[in-house]
């Protein structure tokens, strides 16, 4: 099976360009597979490891991408990483992991140019094809600032555009799933997110140190309650008994700092930032409690959470689609709006029985190694591109009859009695297609 990959690379700072690298080498086993990045840049190592081609939407070499069986693409929510990707996958139908429901982020910064110019009416029009004239009228009141994009993400995820070009879907959210499942219009299959490194630092190894390390890490876009954090430690009596750390790219730094200085936290709170990738395992085997907010989650599963469980990590997250289904024995939930009152209740909590959030992260580190094996991974990749690769001919099939009909659609045609004339041209044509040995 010849497959190509498509996908963000290291150093790209995006946990997807991590799994990729870290699940080829097994695919590698069973498939001959070539990678493709839009980055100018990729970490040199990986030449030797795999075979990687660069491309563009505007630079495709499609005599080489039409010597594969398949075309995999990685499709998650950041338009910087997975433009070009999700406009090659409209052309070249294929089978889209995704790792992002919720697509309304994308799209939105989608219609921003290379030149930062935003696109006003291309964003309008692509959330009324989908949603009509309700859609059209949040889209407006969104971009007058009277809605957040948290309620556009919810209510209108823009998935069936992400998917455009899908024949078949992997998704590492159950309920993403089930959601496209009862679609009906892909071939769609599930597997748990993967976890490739074991790290031997269990948390009841660790010195009980005063202040307690807390920690944060990943990107810190809007839905990470930064802001119900800062308040809940400024709330907490015995907060000098703690120290924040937020590892990750934090797009609002000076509006967070600020905050910070406002509630008096600049001796408990540091912005670390993006830190290489020594500097963030160092902090995690000295960390004693993380933080994991996502509200609205975007429909992932999340990387960042299950690198935590590898640490054995006791952390408190939100009580919201895919982490809400995570094993109440190895989290600690947050009510959705109710951030602050929770967050104050369990770093309480913790402060009185640090011992009984020891264990969660050592239940965390056994749920990881039991459900998240990458193997299994593999195995439900190379499963699902097999019956993409044998139902592409009846997509093709399908697509064209669809695009026939449409057309036809357009003239005036004879009495009924000659349509059967017009379906048996259009089988004929759609039958000429050969099928890829």
């Amino acid at each position: 099976m010849k497959i190509n990959w498509f996908t963000p690379l290291p150093p790209a700072r995006t946990e997807i360009a991590n799994y990729s690298i870290k699940i080829l080498p097994i695919l590698q086993d069973f498939a001959d597979i070539r990678v493709w990045t839009n980055q100018d840049y990729w970490d040199s190592k990986l030449n030797d490891a795999m075979s990687v081609r660069y491309c563009r939407y505007n630079y495709i070499p499609w005599s080489e991408i039409n010597e594969a069986d398949l075309n995999i693409y990685q499709l998650g929510n950041n338009h910087l990483f997975h433009r070009d990707i999700w406009k090659i996958s409209t052309q070249c139908p294929g089978l889209v992991v995704l790792h992002d429901y919720k697509l309304q982020d994308f799209f939105y910064m989608l219609s921003v140019n290379e030149q930062q110019v935003f696109n006003k009416q291309e964003y309008l029009h692509r959330v009324f094809n989908i949603y009509g004239m309700e859609g059209l009228n949040d889209a407006n009141k969104f971009l007058n600032g009277l809605i957040p994009i948290s309620f556009m993400a919810n209510k209108y995820p823009m998935t069936s555009l992400a998917l455009k070009g899908a024949i078949g879907v992997l998704t590492h959210n159950y309920d993403s799933y089930n959601s496209l499942s009862n679609k009906n219009q892909f071939i769609t299959g599930y597997t748990p997110l993967p976890y490739l490194v074991d790290n031997p630092t269990q948390i009841n190894s660790r010195k009980s140190q005063i202040p307690y390390q807390i920690i944060m890490i990943g990107f810190m876009g809007h839905n990470r309650c930064l802001t119900s954090v800062f308040h809940a430690l400024a709330m907490v009596t015995r907060k000098d008994k703690f120290h924040l750390n937020i590892y990750g790219e934090i797009p609002d730094k000076d509006c967070f700092l600020k905050q910070i200085k406002e509630l008096g936290l600049e001796k408990i709170v540091t912005l670390q930032g993006f830190v290489s990738e020594q500097e963030l395992n160092t902090a995690l085997c000295g960390a004693n409690l993380a933080i994991n907010l996502r509200n609205p989650s975007m429909g992932e599963a999340s990387a960042s959470q299950l690198h935590l469980w590898s640490y054995a990590l006791p952390t408190i997250v939100s009580q919201t689609e895919w982490y809400s289904n995570l094993n109440p024995q190895a989290v600690a939930f947050v009510r959705p709006n109710h951030e602050i009152e929770d967050l104050v209740n369990h770093l309480n909590d913790f402060l009185d029985q640090p011992q009984k959030f020891a264990q969660m992260g050592i239940e965390g580190k056994k749920t990881l190694q039991q459900h998240h094996q990458p193997q299994a991974c593999a195995q439900a990749i190379l499963n699902l591109a097999q019956q993409v690769i044998q139902y592409r001919p009846t997509h093709t099939i399908n697509t064209m009859a669809t695009r026939i009909g449409k057309q036809l659609s357009y003239f005036d045609l004879p009495p009924s009695n000659d349509i059967n004339r017009y379906s048996k041209i259009i089988d004929f044509i759609c039958k000429s297609i050969p099928e890829k040995n």
